[in-house]
Parts: C-alpha cells; structure tokens; sequence
C-alpha cells in the first residue's frame, strides 16, 4: 500500500473518536514545527544509497483541509516526499500530533489491530511497529510502512521499492534518523524558520477562496518533482542557469472543497525573457487568456494548473486532491479564474 492507503485504514478506525481537551507535546505548536523534523536530503540519499533521490513539496494537513475527515482529536499533520529519479520508488513521511499521549498511542493499537503482529525491529521512539505490503501493480510494488511514536506524536514512514522489500534492519535506521531529528524539535533544539515577510508578499493575497495552510522557500528540485516532468535533472539544470535555485512555496485549502489543496509558487528569475520561456515551457499548447494567464486541466495528472508571468516572476498555482489517486474536483475551476488575476495584480502592484 502507498501511504494514502495505510493511513485511510487509520482513519476509519479514529474517525470516532470524541474531542479531547487539548495540549502541546513540547515545543510543537504548530505544523512548521513539524515540518521543522524532516530528515535532511543528505540524510534520506546516504541512507537510501543513491544521490538521485530529490525532495518534493510538503503538504500540510491543517483544518480546514480535508476537515470532513478528520478526526477531532488530531491536531495537524505534515507530509514530505522523496522520489527516486529515474524509478517510481518513494518515500512518505507524515507527522501527525494528537491532542493526548493516549490518542497517540490508540492509533498504534489501531495499526496492530488492522495489520497484524509487527516484524521484529530496532526499537525507537516510545514505540514502533514495521509492516510490508506487496502489490500486484506498480512499478515499485515492495511497500513498507513504520509506524513510530514519540509522546502525542506518530510518524507514518513509507517507502516503496521496485526489486525486494527492505531489510528491518534499513527500516530501523531510516525510523531511528527520522525521531532523531523529531525529538529534536520537540526538546527545542531544532527550531522551524518562518517565512520572510518580503517573501510572503509575494504569494496570493488574501481573499475568499484559499485559506493557507503553511508557507516556506523550497529547493528548486521540490517543484521539478511535484509537476512530474520528463526530464527532471535537465530542467533543474535550466533553473540554476537561470538564476533560480529556489522557489516561495504557499500550501492551501480551497474554502469551497477543502478536500481540494491548491498549491502556489513564485520563481524570480535573471530576466523577465526566462520568466516567459519558463511558462510557455510549461503551458505547452494551453492559450493565454486576456489577462496574459494560462489555465488548464492536466488530464495526465488530473490537476487545474494556471500560470503568468509578472516581470521576472513566474507564478504557477496548482489546484489537486489530497488524495493521490483521485482527480481534482471542478470545484477548483471558478476559483482559479479569480485568484490568477487577483495574484498578477498584487505582484505588479508590489
């Protein structure tokens, strides 16, 4: 199973749960601080032996998105991919704070109850359960799942491989790094680092539609990664030569269906001439509207994607599902018509 597959079973099992009074677990307050725990990339490629995993965009799980179907005593929860380039391989990691250390820990009970007895592994964190799944589709079938807890807090880590399972022992390592650095911010050594206000200008202004979730500056590889691109290597190289080696990240929820995440991005490049190329690259045979902005439905990815360019600036907004397998609701249709010209406006008023 994907990641999406073992927590969707979790979900079921928590969705009724009362609401608890509700409390900090450490120094996470917030889903950036959780963020703040994710391995580095050296960490993931040295343990995984391979330069050609990259990382791609987080998701932060935080009401209203996906609210419908959210357990009340789940606080927030953060999502980090790596993809291994030139395969389908990944690997997931989310985050999630439960409001109680007893929350947390029902949902390790509810993992054993519906997968079964957990091989045999490193210990790590308070506790730690290792399963595998082999699909019969796919071209990276050897799914593993570990689920660790620290305190109020579960990590689900997923890795899918394309030849064998892994051995417990790499599952161990990769856990024991990853609640390495969790245990970390939640003893304050690791601190998430807040997006410059000058930065934050340059995402979608305020409005009606959007409600935003988390903010930061990602790697430019984040990107390249997150819109599935042929030729990942080659068009990262075109963005160092360009000057742009990382990208103002906004994450959403869409006010009209918040099953829906709209993800927003500024590049700045050198000159405006690379801004352009850029997003005609991108929008392929797509027309420009009157206000100079590209909107279109990805059949391939099943996503709504609207670019333009403001000067040096390239936008790009992406509106999907926070469910991998399924396609975008045209719910993202109207919006996305009014929040482009809204955007352009405000980075050319700026």
């Amino acid at each position: 199973m994907r990641l999406i597959s073992w927590v969707a079973v979790l979900a079921v099992v928590a969705s009724g749960c009362t609401l608890r009074p509700s409390s900090a677990a450490g120094n996470v307050h917030s889903a950036a601080d959780l963020y703040a725990a994710n391995p580095t990339l050296a960490d993931v490629r040295s343990l995984l032996g391979d330069s050609n995993w990259w990382p791609g965009p987080p998701s932060f799980g935080v009401r209203p998105l996906d609210s419908a179907t959210m357990p009340f005593n789940e606080k927030f929860h953060v999502t980090m991919r790596f993809a291994h380039l030139g395969t389908a391989e990944t690997l997931d990691i989310e985050y999630t704070l439960w409001d109680t250390t007893s929350s947390a820990t029902a949902q390790m009970t509810n993992a054993q109850s519906a997968f079964g007895t957990s091989a045999s592994g490193a210990k790590v964190g308070d506790q730690v359960l290792y399963y595998g799944s082999q699909s019969s589709s796919g071209a990276a079938p050897y799914d593993t799942v570990t689920f660790v807890r620290v305190g109020q807090i579960v990590t689900i880590i997923t890795l899918g491989l394309k030849d064998a399972f892994p051995s417990v022992t790499l599952l161990g390592r990769i856990a024991t790094r990853v609640t390495s650095r969790l245990k970390d911010v939640v003893a304050g050594k690791v601190h998430a680092t807040p997006l410059a206000a000058s930065d934050a200008l340059l995402l979608p202004p305020l409005g009606p539609d959007l409600t935003l979730l988390g903010s930061l500056v990602l790697p430019i590889e984040a990107v390249v990664v997150m819109l599935g691109f042929e030729s990942p290597e080659a068009l990262a190289t075109v963005l160092h030569t360009s000057g742009v080696d990382s990208i103002v990240f906004g994450d959403y929820a869409l006010d009209i269906d918040t099953h829906m995440e709209v993800r927003a991005g500024v590049f700045n490049f050198s000159v405006s001439a690379d801004a352009v190329t850029w997003v005609d690259e991108l929008r392929g045979l797509n027309g420009f509207d009157t206000n100079r902005i590209a909107t279109f439905y990805n059949t391939g990815s099943g996503e709504y994607f609207s670019l333009f360019t403001a000067g040096t600036k390239a936008a790009i907004l992406v509106c999907r599902s926070t469910a991998d397998v399924e396609a975008a609701s045209r719910a993202c249709e109207a919006p996305m018509s009014r929040i482009g010209p809204a955007w352009l406006l405000s980075l050319t008023s700026g």
